[in-house]
């Protein structure tokens, strides 16, 4: 290791955790574009002096969305200015041909995607970090968290994209999928899992583990900053957008 590799890392890393962009051609609700969304994570990242950017799950709102708009957002994911792990959801899933495909990401520039661009795994040894991540491969039900394993780094990241189920709950929501059990989280041993698929930032599970919805951009208007200290240890606090109404997009 050098010496400025190992300066940089006994110093905290920082990462920012969002999700549900779900980049379109147009405006939701009339108000909100997924791809004025990317620019503004990418911007508090890059103001925060974030080491990465975890995006968890439907970067993108259906497999319709047209090149221009795909070839877009592939474009401001590769060149920003720190590494970006998207993760592909049940809106985006990282199917043969699919959306992925279109954005002309091919794991040269900035953004890995799990299952595209990258396997399950991916390692940024000079952040001492993993991030390991189940993508959706399809539109059907999969169990979303990956199977725990052993650390290749000093902190691991869990990315996962789906339906948090409480106990009290569970019969009732017998229905939905892509659910995650109570149980299911307290077999990680990560630092942190960062979760998609709700569209409000909320804390879930027992304790056990660290794991947190982003919530959208649009509604939460937040991202959530995950600082990984040696000494101080792991702190999760949520970093507002500056994101105007009405859209300038």
């Amino acid at each position: 290791m050098t010496g400025d590799a190992f300066a940089r890392r006994e110093r905290p890393v920082v990462l920012v955790h969002s999700s549900d962009l779900h980049i379109d051609d147009g405006f939701v609700s009339g108000r909100y574009h997924g791809l004025e969304g990317l620019r503004y994570v990418l911007q508090a990242a890059e103001s925060l002096k974030a080491d990465a950017v975890l995006l968890a799950g439907d970067t993108f709102d259906n497999g319709r969305v047209s090149d221009t708009t795909t070839r877009r957002a592939g474009k401001m994911l590769d060149a920003a200015p720190l590494p970006v792990i998207v993760l592909p959801g049940n809106h985006d899933p990282a199917m043969p041909d699919g959306i992925f495909h279109r954005t002309g990401l091919r794991g040269a520039g900035a953004a890995m995607v799990i299952g595209h661009t990258h396997e399950e795994r991916i390692l940024l040894g000079d952040l001492d970090l993993e991030i390991i991540g189940r993508p959706h491969r399809s539109y059907s039900d999969m169990p979303p968290l990956p199977t725990p394993s052993e650390r290749q780094a000093r902190w691991q990241i869990v990315i996962a994209h789906g339906h948090f189920v409480p106990p009290e709950d569970w019969t009732s929501e017998a229905h939905r999928s892509w659910k995650i059990s109570e149980a299911d989280l307290n077999t990680v041993t990560a630092d942190y899992v960062a979760l998609g698929h709700w569209d409000r930032p909320v804390a879930v599970g027992n304790g056990n583990v660290r794991a947190y919805y982003s919530g959208a951009p649009d509604l939460a208007r937040t991202v959530n900053v995950i600082r990984l200290d040696r000494e101080e240890g792991i702190s999760v606090e949520r970093q507002p957008l500056q994101m105007p109404y009405p859209p300038r997009w």
